[in-house]
């Protein structure tokens, strides 16, 4: 047999065919392809007593467990929409997403074992929806992104490829599956690659790095936060040959860090929920493009850069429209504007050098924020930046930076330890405030919005 495009759980059913005894899950201990397959059609005989029909949607609000790859592949394949649930919404959120999903039933602990007859699968089709994604945004309600077979097909292509994941691999990964880049290593069990389950819903770099060594993980994906919380620990991996990350730039210095102290290859992927993944890099790519580029954009994305300097893209890795809803993140020019600057080298590898939103114009000149964190990581001192706008009076706005310090940092410290890095005095933060961490909006993404509130609130 060969795996059927757009049936995710004919791969599953193949690779069970030809390795029944291999790792498809680890779990605390290995779940074969063989079990995990017998695990999905139970499930599915499970939904099915319980009223799921094709068009239906369904809730699963689940950590890193066995039990959420096999709904993920359950779901879809009798025709219904399955919609990852983050364990961090708040009864707000979930009101809201419920109200407008409306799902059949929300699981939120494993179902039991079922028998009877088995329910008729849904036939393999390109255009169906088959996942209801949350985007994270900083402000006002996220958008629900509608993914169809074709879309994820098309991802699952060219992530897998570009990460050069086979059968050997046991790929971890560190962010939530109900998350987007979590998400991502969903596709990697098609090629038969085993899944490497945290099981804490909470991520710590010690519980993660003691999972991957018990695991033998091959391959870690998560963000950036992810590396560099494990880099103020001992990291010893010896059956890793690559990290993976997106969600937020790669400082090149993290990257640096990250590979010459553990000799494990680090490369970073690009895109969004809304507007789909753009670009992977390799862990074969040139390490000077790996610790400062996503890689080269998909063989089947469409994509240009604008004049301004922002990144678009459309084609079949973009949705068409958001759920229950009449259009989908296409501007009036039938692009998807991602939001961020950048540029392709003559290599043909993207460049993310910042975002629009988040560029700080000083007296009518601007400050890319990323150039100034990625000095201040440079510092001995200091574990983590994050530079935001600060309304002034006078000159609009000036950058104030929060950072994560191994001890006491003062701003003449941090004054003099630029002006020897020979970076412009008007980029330098007006003012420097030591945090205990930054806080996150999603997944490894600094809210930098509740940053320039607290740089407003402090300036009073």
């Amino acid at each position: 047999m060969t795996p059927e495009a757009y049936r995710p759980v004919s791969y599953l059913e193949w690779n069970a065919a030809r390795r029944p005894r291999a790792a498809a899950v680890w779990d605390g201990r290995d779940i074969s392809f063989e079990e995990l397959l017998a695990h999905v059609r139970s499930m599915q005989r499970w939904l099915a007593a319980h009223g799921v029909v094709a068009g239906d949607v369904v809730g699963v609000r689940l950590p890193n467990v066995w039990q959420y790859v096999a709904l993920e592949l359950a779901i879809p394949d009798l025709g219904a929409v399955i919609l990852p649930l983050p364990l961090t919404l708040g009864e707000h959120e979930m009101r809201w997403v419920t109200q407008r999903t409306k799902p059949r039933l929300v699981i939120a602990e494993e179902p039991s074992p079922a028998e009877g007859t088995q329910p008729r699968r849904a036939e393999a089709d390109p255009d169906r929806i088959v996942e209801i994604a949350m985007s994270s945004g900083t402000t006002g309600m996220p958008k629900l992104a509608s993914l169809s077979a074709r879309l994820k097909q098309v991802t699952f292509e060219g992530f897998t490829a570009r990460l050069e994941i086979s059968e050997d691999d046991r790929v971890l990964p560190m962010t939530p599956l109900t998350q987007g880049i979590g998400g991502m290593c969903l596709y990697c069990l098609r090629v038969g690659a085993s899944l490497v389950m945290l099981r804490e819903p909470h991520w710590t770099a010690e519980h993660c790095l003691a999972t991957a060594r018990d695991a033998r993980a091959t391959v870690m994906v998560g963000v950036p936060t992810n590396v560099i919380r494990m880099l103020n620990h001992d990291v010893s991996l010896p059956a890793a040959r690559a990290v993976a990350v997106a969600g937020a730039p790669l400082p090149p210095e993290v990257a640096e860090r990250w590979e010459r102290s553990t000799g494990i290859a680090i490369s970073a992927f690009y895109g969004s929920m809304d507007g789909g993944q753009l670009a992977v890099g390799s862990p074969s790519d040139p390490r000077e493009k790996r610790w400062t580029t996503v890689g080269r954009p998909h063989d089947a994305a469409e994509w240009k850069i604008l004049d301004s300097g922002e990144i678009c893209m459309r084609g079949d890795l973009v949705q068409d429209r958001y759920w229950g809803e009449e259009s989908g993140p296409h501007a009036d020019d039938g692009w998807a504007h991602m939001g961020d600057l950048g540029f392709v080298d003559g290599e043909g590898y993207l460049h993310v050098v910042g975002r629009v939103k988040d560029i700080i114009i000083r007296g009518g000149t601007n400050i890319n924020p990323y150039e100034v964190e990625s000095m201040l990581r440079s510092h001995p001192g200091v574990v983590d930046a994050c530079v935001v706008g600060r309304a002034h009076p006078d000159l609009g706005e000036v950058p104030v930076a929060f950072v994560v310090a191994r001890s006491e940092l003062a701003k003449e410290e941090v004054d003099r330890f630029l002006e020897q890095q020979g970076l412009a005095h008007y980029k330098w933060p007006a003012a420097v405030h030591v945090v205990a961490e930054l806080p996150l909006s999603g997944p490894g993404k600094v809210n930098r919005k509740s940053l320039r509130e607290m740089a407003d609130a402090r300036a009073v």
